[in-house]
Parts: C-alpha cells; sequence; structure tokens
C-alpha cells in the first residue's frame, strides 16, 4: 500500500515541476515579446540576429518554444536578415 502512496506522490511532484516550468516558460515568452517590442528587432546587426536565432534554434531543441512560436520568430529574425541583406 505504501507504493501506491508513493507513487502518487511521485506523479503529484511531477505535475507540480511541469506546471511551475510552463510557467517560467509563458514568463520567458512574455519577457521576450516585450524585449522584441521595446527593442524592435530591426535595429539589430547581422551577428546579433545569427545569435537570436542560434539561441531560438537551442530553445526549441530543449523543448522551450512550440513549434510555432518557433516557426513565427524564425521567419521574422530571417526576413529581418533577408532585409540587412538587401
Amino acid at each position: 500500500m505504501s507504493s501506491s502512496v508513493g507513487k502518487r506522490q511521485r506523479e503529484r511532484q511531477k505535475l507540480e515541476r511541469a506546471q511551475a516550468k510552463a510557467e517560467r516558460r509563458a514568463a520567458r515568452q512574455a519577457a521576450g515579446a516585450e524585449g522584441e517590442d521595446a527593442a524592435g528587432l530591426s535595429d539589430r546587426s547581422e551577428p546579433e540576429l545569427i545569435d537570436d536565432l542560434a539561441a531560438l534554434q537551442r530553445s526549441f531543441g530543449d523543448g522551450e518554444v512550440s513549434a510555432e512560436d518557433f516557426a513565427e520568430r524564425r521567419d521574422r529574425i530571417q526576413a529581418q536578415l533577408g532585409r540587412l541583406s538587401s
């Protein structure tokens, strides 16, 4: 019987950790969106944009960014890079 109590406790802790991670991710994304709006990404240099793209890819690889957010932010950064090149 104690094993089922332990299992429930582990499951509850797992859910709490997942919820805390989701809250941190949402806060980080909100802060990132505010930072992008304030910085206006358009005044960033090519090396900065490439660094942003690399950081975005790492975040996506780590599961911190959804596929939809990744695609949207990647396209925005690539558009900025395209404007700098022309």
